[in-house]
């Protein structure tokens, strides 16, 4: 049988009076695909904030990977990839800019980017944590940003 990757057991969530996940108990096993399909308002965005650490359950139990994302978030963060619908770039930077703002704020702080994004805009990509996992190293930073040439 093949590990558990997600577990939830009676996760619930509430908003003051608003009930926003009600008690979801869960298991997706590895090499299993599994979606959160409803309409607006009905918990699918909390389930997933809750299984990142980025808001603690009400009640109930959660592990990712084994971790409890409450107590381990980082660790959690280090080894899930999450594509919101709604990316916070800003809108007064250019593509280029929100990049470099983006590495410096993250796990490649102090590192220079090089190739595509010193020079003018022509093709961007942002490959690095396709192949390097997250936190990237310092050396993957560098490779990640060299590639980029």
């Amino acid at each position: 049988m093949s590990a558990l990757i997600i577990e939830t057991r009676k996760l619930t969530k509430r908003y003051g009076d608003v009930t926003a996940v009600d008690n979801l108990t869960l298991r997706v096993r590895e090499g299993e695909v599994f979606g959160l399909l409803g309409p607006n308002g009905s918990g699918k965005t909390t389930t997933i904030l809750m299984l990142l650490g980025l808001t603690e359950p009400t009640s109930g139990s959660v592990r990712v990977l084994g971790l409890d994302p409450a107590r381990r978030p980082l660790s959690v963060k280090a080894r899930v990839g999450y594509l919101p619908d709604q990316v916070g770039f800003y809108d007064e930077l250019t593509a280029r800019e929100n990049l470099i703002y983006i590495a410096n704020s993250t796990a490649c702080r102090g590192t220079k980017p090089t190739g595509a994004l010193t020079r003018p805009w022509t093709r961007w990509v942002w490959p690095m944590w396709l192949t390097a996992g997250w936190p990237p190293s310092r050396a993957a930073c560098a490779s990640g940003w060299a590639w980029l040439r």
